[in-house]
């Protein structure tokens, strides 16, 4: 069975800024769920009234390293998998912002792990 999902991603100062010796290194990637959510489908939407970009990937995700998703755009994605394999996993995603209060919009469709 599937179920629809949504939420908002939003960038603070306090646990997003990684600061070694008091110099600012980058910020920490806020992830989009907590717990096991397997997806099929995943919507991405970085409003135009962010600061900056937003750029998605694991758990070390940083701007140097992963695909940027620029402020007023929307990104879609499907994602397919074989009955023997594991599908996507929403909790596998994480958000890193540029600037404090920029914010993700999501909404995904979940399915059952072997579905």
């Amino acid at each position: 069975m599937s179920g629809i999902i949504h939420g908002r991603l939003t960038a603070s100062s306090g646990d997003s800024d990684v600061v070694t010796d008091g110099k600012f290194l980058s910020r920490k990637a806020v992830r989009f769920a907590e717990l096991p959510t397997p997806i099929k489908y995943l919507l991405l939407e970085v409003p135009v009234g962010n600061s900056g970009s937003v750029y998605i990937g694991g758990s070390s995700v940083d701007s140097d390293n992963a695909p940027a998703i620029s402020r007023g755009t929307t990104k879609e994605f499907t994602f397919r998998h074989e009955v023997n394999e594991l599908p996507i996993d929403l909790s596998d995603f994480y958000a890193n912002f540029g600037h404090n209060g920029d914010v993700i919009n999501y909404l995904a469709i979940t399915i059952k792990k072997g579905k």
